[in-house]
């Protein structure tokens, strides 16, 4: 099988090796997600070198393997994690789920001697059952490799407890930030704020028709802007943005009592600095969300299946896994203008 790895600064290289797997299904990959991470391995390559990277895709099972949970053919969505750290499924974290924190993580699977990662960078991958999820006949394979990141959203949403009629704001218009937006407009949020800096994106945003304002993240009245379009401040923050200015800007934006929320889901570019006194006295209610659960994976296909939530139109660049290198480049020349793209393989 052909696989990429990071070879340099922006650079890949295309390899080739068998997939050697005892236990788990061997996944024929269709199309893979390019995550923001992505990007950033991608950009500093010669520090993760022989690194697969890839983690949102969806495939077809090649080899169901010794489960008996997947058959040949089957069409399938999942998540791909570090191949030398897989969960062993039986310890206090894995049966809350928390499969990240196992604390007996072992090798099971395995595709080649310098892999430092189950990417899906790759025309095949693998990783334990509970991260495979098989896929409804209503969702197309295209739209299903987004599943991962709308889980995402789903996860912060679902731990912030969004109450109907709350007014939300969100920092950062990427696809998190985007898949928030679909997740509170369901859950019954009245008013939805989108801030973002790139003012192509920001066309994009507006154009499809989810929130109900988009504001420039750097304009120098952002906060006046907010405090005017919600009518005095926010009931619930999300920060998909990680920047020390858009976070200042959230706790500004929030309403002035007691108990608001904000939820931070970007991590950050680096140390931030935070109106702490302003977080205390007014009892600001503070969470991170890391990531999402694989039982949130079977919420998100039934959504994006029944059409309550378009995926699809959020795809808005297509690259094929032979022209891997060239596509890189173009979303660097364009700087964030791309709300997601996609990997065909």
């Amino acid at each position: 099988m052909k696989y990429a790895v990071l070879s340099d600064d922006q650079e890949f290289e295309i390899k080739e090796c068998d997939l050697n797997v005892k236990r788990n299904p061997i996944i024929k990959v269709t199309y893979t997600g390019v995550c923001g991470t992505d990007l950033l391995y991608w950009n500093e390559g010669s520090k993760h070198k022989g690194l697969c990277i890839g983690h949102e895709y969806s495939g077809i099972v090649e080899e169901p393997g010794t489960t008996g949970l997947f058959k040949k053919g089957d069409r399938v969505a999942g998540y791909t994690q570090n191949v030398y750290n897989e969960p062993c499924g039986h310890c206090d974290s894995c049966l809350n789920e928390d499969f990240e924190n196992c604390a007996n993580k072992k090798v099971l699977t395995w595709k080649g001697g310098e892999f430092r990662h189950q990417g899906s960078y790759s025309e095949y991958t693998t990783w334990f059952p509970k991260s495979i999820y098989k896929l409804p006949e209503n969702i197309e394979q295209d739209e299903a490799a987004l599943i991962e990141p709308f889980t995402v959203g789903l996860h912060a949403v679902l731990l912030t407890e969004i109450k109907p009629e709350d007014k939300v704001l969100i920092l950062g218009g990427g696809i998190i930030g985007l898949s928030i937006s679909e997740w509170v407009r369901l859950y019954g949020a009245s008013e939805i704020t989108i801030t973002e800096m790139n003012k192509e994106k920001i066309k994009a945003i507006k154009s499809f028709g989810i929130v109900n304002h988009v504001v420039e993240a750097n304009a120098p009245d952002v906060d006046e802007q907010l405090q005017y379009i919600s009518g005095g401040g926010y009931d619930v923050v999300f920060d998909c943005a990680g920047f020390e200015s858009a976070i200042a800007t959230g706790i500004k934006a929030l309403k002035p009592e007691f108990k608001k929320k904000f939820t931070a889901v970007a991590l950050p570019h680096g140390d931030i600095k935070v109106d702490y006194q302003k977080i205390v006295l007014k009892e600001i209610i503070l969470k991170g969300s890391k990531g999402h659960t694989f039982d949130e994976f079977k919420v998100v296909a039934r959504a994006i299946g029944d059409k309550k939530i378009n995926a699809k139109k959020y795809i808005t660049t297509r690259i094929k896994f032979s022209e891997l290198q060239a596509g890189f480049k173009g979303l660097k020349s364009r700087s964030g203008e791309d709300v997601k793209a996609i990997i065909e393989m």
